[in-house]
């Protein structure tokens, strides 16, 4: 059976979790995966889970400087080998000693990948102003009840809803989910991102009658239409 890296959000920060593949192939997944979207997990704490995989402190190391270079901080082990244990110990890291919960969606057995289960039916509610230089970030949807102003930012893993005015910048679907919807009261974005694509207002593009609108990927381009007139399934 080959292994797999599980990355889940949490409320605390970051669940990694390898599986049983050998760990240069597993390590190189995760450095990739990083590098494309690592402006989502950046600022993360980092709780890793290698149950009963035998690691030396060079190992750990070698992971916590990986997850260093996108400015994510490891800071727990969950571990049942003496070995591994002693190795977290040495690194100054905080060790548990529990295996993570099995509600990580099961991962895929073809070659060492990285997967990001992601409940759709699971979200952050946010009933505030997110004023300039605040950034939120989630692995699911996010709802913000309340004004998004140019220079904040949210990112998440599924859609984003505005019950106010956007004039900052989404990215929903962070993760490469292309299905993702961007709704908003009034959708006048800085620049918009679902997935893999941004879009950013035209210069010069006539103001529009402020109205609720929703964004989502057509055709490989990003649309915007009147809430109501938008497909159901957008």
């Amino acid at each position: 059976m080959k292994g797999t890296v599980s990355i889940k959000g949490t409320r605390d920060g970051l669940t990694i979790t390898l599986g049983s593949g050998d760990l240069p192939l597993l390590l190189e997944d995760l450095a990739q995966h990083l590098a494309a979207q690592g402006a989502f997990f950046r600022g993360g704490t980092v709780a890793l889970h290698v149950g009963g995989r035998v690691m030396a402190a060079e190992d750990l190391s070698r992971l916590k400087d990986l997850l260093a270079q996108h400015e994510m901080i490891l800071r727990t082990v969950a571990a049942t080998h003496a070995a591994t244990q002693q190795a977290a110990k040495a690194l100054g890291l905080r060790l548990v000693d529990q295996e993570p919960k099995q509600e990580v969606a099961a991962p895929v057995q073809a070659r060492p990948s990285v997967s990001h289960p992601m409940d759709g039916s699971k979200g952050t509610l946010v009933r505030r102003l997110v004023r300039s230089g605040q950034v939120i970030r989630h692995t699911g949807h996010v709802v913000v009840i309340g004004d998004v102003n140019p220079g904040a930012e949210i990112i998440a893993g599924g859609d984003v809803v505005i019950w106010g005015k956007l004039q900052g910048t989404v990215h929903a679907g962070a993760m490469g989910n292309g299905l993702a919807v961007v709704c908003a009261l009034e959708l006048n974005p800085l620049q918009l991102r679902i997935g893999d694509l941004i879009a950013r207002p035209d210069e010069g593009e006539r103001p529009r009658k402020p109205c609720p609108e929703v964004a989502y990927v057509r055709d490989n381009m990003i649309v915007v239409e009147p809430w109501d007139r938008a497909p159901r399934g957008a």
